[in-house]
């Protein structure tokens, strides 16, 4: 069985290295749609394969943090990242190429984190997982993953090295996240999710 689930989030950035030298060298934007599938062996009590609104606290806030934001790859001209950094709020610095293929595994990979991480207390496949995402970066274009993608196109790169704005960091601590089970760390300004718990569940003061 596999379900859908659609966001929309509204992204800048530049795609270096491509053929188009409009994308390789001048900053775009893009109104993109972001599917997400999910897949699993069983049913939960319920008779869903997973309630579409437990995604709104976890999944959901996680794409959401790419809404109205820059994001750019990390090995990038030093001088045209401190500057994104300056006059942009909303900023996720990346271990890769933001090209549509990597963004979409990049989505897939963080949503099986989340997964992993999340509670499941109503029955839900224990093979429950994102087995795919497909990420329209405009109206006829868009790059489809799998996890079969993952064996010769993902395990280079880590997730743990994405960085997020401090304006990010602040969204992604206020969301509902009561539903994710997160490793303990100290609060840190360079605040990674996927290193985090929720800071109302470890009584930590937000900065």
């Amino acid at each position: 069985m596999i379900i859908r689930k659609k966001y929309r989030i509204e992204m800048g950035h530049i795609v270096r290295n491509c053929s188009s030298s409009r994308c390789a060298h001048s900053q775009h934007g893009h109104s993109a749609i972001i599917e997400v599938l999910l897949s699993g062996s069983k049913l939960d009590n319920a008779g869903m394969l997973y309630d579409f609104g437990l995604m709104k606290g976890s999944v959901k806030q996680f794409i959401d943090a790419f809404d109205h934001c820059y994001v750019f790859w990390d090995e990038d001209d030093k001088e045209f990242i401190e500057y994104i950094k300056k006059y942009n709020e909303r900023w996720i610095s990346l271990p890769f190429n933001p090209t549509a293929e990597m963004l979409s595994l990049m989505f897939m990979n963080a949503i099986n984190r989340i997964i992993a991480n999340t509670n499941k207390l109503n029955g839900e496949a224990n093979d429950l997982m994102c087995c795919g995402v497909i990420y329209h970066e405009t109206e006829s274009g868009y790059a489809q993953c799998s996890l079969e993608d993952n064996k010769t196109m993902w395990n280079y790169t880590n997730l743990d090295n994405m960085q997020f704005s401090g304006s990010l960091i602040e969204d992604l601590w206020l969301g509902n996240t009561d539903q994710l089970v997160w490793d303990t760390k100290k609060f840190d300004p360079e605040y990674k999710p996927f290193d985090q718990v929720h800071a109302d569940a470890c009584g930590l003061d937000r900065k």
